[in-house]
């Protein structure tokens, strides 16, 4: 290892100890007792879920949570936000048509869980996954990490770990994008992915110009160059999927409070939030079927 990764290594762990626990602590067992549910939340309702068994968020699982309580307003939905993965079961998930996976990481819900999961979202419901959601921490639950997200996390820069970039819109004519420029600059941690032939089946909505900003990781692990592609199209980094008359969007922006009170991004997830709860099913936005 080079000196300067050997340095910005011991310089990260110094400002974050808990950095090196995180990585040794064994895990928590999954949540059992059910969290209780007002009587009288209005229906429907946005679900906003922020379990963590990996890294954990914590600025931006509260800008998003902030965000959706604010939308669920304007939307006049009801509102939960929680970690606890015992909601995931089928008499409670019947009580919600979004759930939001806030910057989940780990290996969150148990078996049964994932299924109710996958049940609850088979019958017509909507999902939005946020960062780590998407990362390469959820692998032991395979059909959200290969069917739902798809493509594979690889890392981000590290070096510096936070920087400007120019986001580039690869479907101005999707319900998604409607209302937003052809590309904005915007700050946050860039996710690199690779296996993208994942992504056959979903509709690729923002891209990264890789020219706007580094994307290469000389901290830590193996994988330096995360290049993806000369393109904004090479490089996807938000994706919306139609999958029966279920939908999803995921968005690898969101790893702090700050995109959450960007207008750019406001208006994204107000659109994505708009599209997966469309109760006509039609198939405006929805990849060409194969």
């Amino acid at each position: 290892m080079r000196v300067r990764h050997l340095l910005a290594l011991l310089v990260l762990f110094s400002l974050n100890p808990a950095s090196l626990a995180s990585e040794t602590a064994p895990h928590p067992p999954h949540d059992t007792v059910r969290p209780t549910l007002n009587q009288y939340m209005a229906e429907p309702a946005i679900l906003v879920f922020s379990k963590t068994r990996s890294y954990r968020h914590d600025k931006g699982i509260a800008g998003a949570d902030r965000y959706f309580a604010e939308l669920a307003d304007d939307l006049n939905m009801g509102f939960f936000t929680t970690s606890n993965a015992a909601i995931f079961n089928d008499e409670q998930l019947a009580r919600f048509d979004l759930v939001i996976f806030n910057n989940m990481s780990g290996d969150a819900l148990s078996k049964e869980q994932q299924e109710a999961f996958e049940t609850w979202f088979a019958q017509g419901n909507a999902l939005v996954a946020l960062h780590s959601a998407g990362d390469a921490s959820h692998s032991s639950w395979k059909w959200f990490d290969r069917e739902v997200i798809g493509p594979e996390f690889i890392g981000h820069p590290a070096d510096p770990q936070f920087q400007s970039a120019k986001l580039v819109s690869l479907a101005e004519q999707h319900p998604i994008m409607r209302g937003l420029p052809s590309h904005w600059i915007q700050t946050d941690e860039w996710y690199s992915f690779e296996d993208m032939e994942y992504l056959a089946g979903s509709v690729p909505l923002i891209g990264l110009d890789e020219a706007s900003y580094s994307p290469e990781n000389l901290v830590y692990g193996d994988r330096e160059d995360l290049r993806m592609g000369d393109k904004p199209a090479d490089h996807p980094i938000a994706w919306a999927r139609c999958m029966g008359d279920a939908r999803a969007v995921y968005s690898a922006a969101g790893h702090s409070y700050q995109p959450y009170d960007t207008p750019n991004y406001r208006r994204f997830l107000n659109n994505a939030a708009s599209w997966v709860l469309n109760k006509n099913r039609d198939r405006i936005g929805c990849a060409p079927s194969r």
